[in-house]
């Protein structure tokens, strides 16, 4: 039986985690693993359901607790157990490295995040977190109606822009269909996850909090609450939105570098 999850290692030195965002894979740091990977040893695990890891076999009581162990069950087959990593995450990743950061801080000697979409720290009376519980009610529609390729579209167009969807060839298009059922448990596990603000004020480890300036309202709000309650944290901007780690790694990689030394 293949262990799990599927990742890629290259480079040598401390230990570099990177988790990717939804509808993506380990793939989307390789610009960033080739700035990292003559300093320090980059790991790029695949997310349940992404790249080349499977689906979970449980999925009826799923929160991001399932993928901060299955990043656990890979790291304590690839290093020590008393070597700290620098983790860093974007979007669901970001979500998920917080997730990890609760249960295992001893092991990350720095978080960097890029706007973790962590709904769960938001009231859900927060007008903020409106325009997300509307995409995600017209996505679970679609899904019923038997329209993933829609689907797709509505989730990547809210985070990208109309039209963005439409301009990646019909292979790829194909792909982000076929995960569909994943994103909509992702967003499950972002809005299930038992864990409020005060769980994270005594979390001191150096945190960087990467946000993107012309990002989408529901993300920036998670960014600016966390930023209020992390006591070692420090909030970034860069002039991208909430793909920026894909669509301008130029702007991000150097801040990510620069938060992990």
């Amino acid at each position: 039986m293949t262990k799990l999850p599927a990742y890629f290692s290259v480079g040598s030195g401390p230990a570099v985690v990177l988790l990717h965002s939804t509808l993506s894979s380990k793939n989307q740091w390789k610009s960033l693993s080739a700035m990292l990977e003559g300093k320090f040893r980059v790991i790029a695990p695949d997310l349940y359901g992404y790249g080349d890891t499977p689906m979970p076999e449980q999925r009826d009581n799923y929160t991001l607790l399932d993928e901060a162990e299955l990043l656990r069950s890979l790291l304590d087959r690839l290093l020590p157990p008393d070597e700290p990593i620098h983790l860093v995450g974007h979007s669901f990743g970001g979500a998920v490295a917080l997730r990890f950061c609760h249960l295992y801080r001893k092991r990350v000697k720095t978080l960097t995040v890029f706007e973790p979409v962590s709904f769960h720290l938001l009231d859900q009376d927060d007008p903020a977190l409106a325009p997300m519980l509307e995409m995600m009610q017209e996505l679970t529609s679609l899904l019923a109606a038997g329209s993933p390729e829609k689907a797709a579209a509505t989730f990547l167009d809210y985070w990208n822009g109309a039209g963005c969807f439409d301009n990646f060839p019909l292979r790829i298009r194909k792909d982000f269909a076929s995960r569909t059922d994943k994103l909509a448990l992702d967003f499950t596990a972002l809005t299930r996850t038992p864990l409020t603000l005060a769980d994270f004020r005594e979390l001191r480890l150096p945190v960087t909090l990467i946000a993107g300036r012309s990002s989408r309202l529901p993300a920036l709000r998670v960014a600016q609450r966390l930023s209020e309650t992390l006591p070692n944290c420090t909030l970034k901007w860069v002039e991208t939105g909430h793909m920026g780690p894909v669509t301008d790694p130029e702007l991000v990689n150097p801040v990510i570098l620069s938060s992990i030394g």
